[in-house]
């Protein structure tokens, strides 16, 4: 596949800064935020006390040491409010640095050899690790089959002009592609139409490393731990293919039980010749012979795929 650059304008990005900002996210955030290398980037959930997810991020430290964190514009000023609302006494801000850290996806070959354009920028070799260059970020982000997965973050005026100048020597791709790469990488994320609909584990957050079990006490975390410990994950996230079109928040019904949506659409994006999703859904709807089938039971059928990764063994 061509290497391509695409602006993912639909992200938004947080910034926590000041001496305390660790301690505000170790708090409210589903992941370890004290002890962190500074060369991996993290997800991270935040949730309400009854363990549903208002956002999830993509978090990473800046060069100035501050946290980063990435998410879906829709949920962008709800979340700096409510963070904003814990900070206290304590010394530290959140603010939107949408305007300083603007986001690039990079879509390429894993056959790659490992650097980005004509100048061979180095890549980050490992999902999660982190390379930096002046005024830019590289993270590399799990790969989607067949394809490599990377996040640009201009820091600087500096970082900016050399991605834009990338942006002159390779391909540009869409948004559409990018969001299918990230469907087929097992990914979901919260969005304005899905916010509060899903416990973690729902999105297969704790098998992608989003959630630590033994950091202190976030809201939620006791329903979050009750579910993990007591074996009650009863819904999971899958891959779907069907026609279209698809839209996260869409219902999902099974033949088997039509009275009643089993799941809901967490993200969809046009394929070749169909629409590929992630849905979550009740594992009990994927494991009987009854048909899979959207916004209705007269809908349009779907076919369950498989995800990158192997689900926890409870499942």
């Amino acid at each position: 596949m061509p290497v391509t650059l695409t602006p993912l304008s639909h992200l938004s990005v947080l910034l926590a800064h000041g001496p305390q900002a660790a301690d505000l996210l170790q708090a409210q955030f589903t992941q370890e935020v004290h002890h962190w290398p500074t060369d991996t980037a993290r997800m991270a959930a935040f949730c309400t006390p009854q363990g549903r997810m208002l956002a999830d991020f993509l978090m990473w430290k800046t060069g100035s040491g501050d946290i980063a964190m990435a998410l879906d514009s829709s949920l962008a000023d709800a979340t700096l409010r409510r963070l904003r609302m814990f900070i206290l006494r304590l010394q530290c801000k959140v603010d939107d640095a949408s305007a300083e850290q603007t986001l690039y996806g990079v879509l390429q070959s894993p056959g790659e050899d490992g650097v980005l354009g004509p100048d061979a920028w180095p890549c980050p070799a490992e999902p999660w690790s982190v390379q930096r260059r002046e005024g830019i970020v590289l993270i590399r982000l799990p790969d989607a089959p067949g394809t490599r997965r990377l996040l640009l973050v201009s820091e600087s005026p500096l970082g900016l002009r050399d991605i834009q100048g990338l942006r002159t020597q390779i391909a540009a791709g869409t948004k559409e592609e990018w969001m299918l790469a990230e469907v087929r990488a097992g990914i979901g994320h919260v969005t304005g139409a899905t916010t509060q609909q899903f416990v973690p584990q729902m999105l297969n957050y704790e098998a992608l490393g989003a959630v630590d079990f033994k950091k202190g006490c976030y809201p939620g975390q006791e329903i979050v731990a009750r579910t993990q410990y007591r074996g009650t994950i009863k819904r999971r996230t899958y891959r779907l293919v069907g026609p279209g079109p698809l839209a996260a928040g869409d219902e999902i019904f099974q033949s088997d039980d039509p009275t009643q949506p089993c799941g809901m659409v967490v993200a969809a994006a046009p394929a070749t010749r169909d629409w590929e999703a992630l849905a979550e859904l009740k594992i009990a709807a994927t494991t009987t012979s009854g048909t899979l089938h959207a916004r209705s039971i007269d809908g349009p059928a779907l076919s369950l795929a498989t995800l990158p990764y192997a689900l926890p063994p409870q499942d």
